[in-house]
């Protein structure tokens, strides 16, 4: 009985230290959001100047891949949401911006 009692124990340690690793803190995952942000306004320029010279293929490569760095930011958002940041995407804008409060 004892045995097993550890078991479940050392178990639950484990998967608790591991739980906690993984996950990045607040203040870098908010770096992490600014930084997204700053590429994906690179990449948006990027690909409208590829239409403004009529370069139609690469626009629409660049496009798949502001889709998959929204996707990317809106899994940050959510994260951060839950790490009890109300508007992370609206801060990261502000902070690059130079507009924070």
């Amino acid at each position: 009985m004892k045995k097993i009692i550890s078991f479940f124990v050392l178990t639950a340690i484990v998967f608790s230290l591991s739980a906690q690793t993984t996950t990045p803190t607040k203040k870098a995952a908010e770096k992490d959001m600014k930084k997204s942000v700053v590429e994906l306004r690179d990449e948006r320029k990027e690909r409208n100047n590829a239409i403004i010279k009529g370069k139609f293929k690469t626009a629409g490569k660049d496009q798949k891949e502001i889709k998959e760095d929204r996707k990317e930011l809106n899994a940050n958002k959510k994260h951060l949401k839950n790490k009890g940041v109300k508007t992370p995407i609206k801060n990261a804008k502000e902070k690059v911006d130079g507009t924070h409060k």
